[in-house]
């Protein structure tokens, strides 16, 4: 006499603790690359801060407009980027 085989029902791994261990990965890796971008931003933000210094010092108007205009755009960016994570946070919550 053969044994019947039952096979367990399949499940998608989205569900259960591999899918909830792998939505944790994917959070802490996105966390991660975000928090270098950020860091990379605000040495770069820095940067320009400190060229536009020198450039006043040296009475550069022209370069105290261009590097005036790119901290603009850099700190907008910022502005966009805690919107966005502030709507994020409102829509998983």
């Amino acid at each position: 006499m053969k044994k019947k085989l039952y096979l367990l029902p399949r499940r998608p791994i989205s569900e259960g603790p591999l899918g909830r261990a792998e939505k944790r990965l994917e959070d802490f890796s996105y966390n991660l690359y975000f928090s270098y971008v950020f860091d990379e931003s605000v040495k770069a933000h820095q940067k320009l801060q400190d060229e536009y210094i020198e450039a006043f010092l040296d009475q550069d108007n022209e370069k105290m407009k261009k590097l005036n205009m790119e901290i603009a755009i850099v700190e907008g960016a910022f502005e966009v980027t805690a919107n966005m994570i502030d709507a994020t946070e409102d829509i998983c919550s």
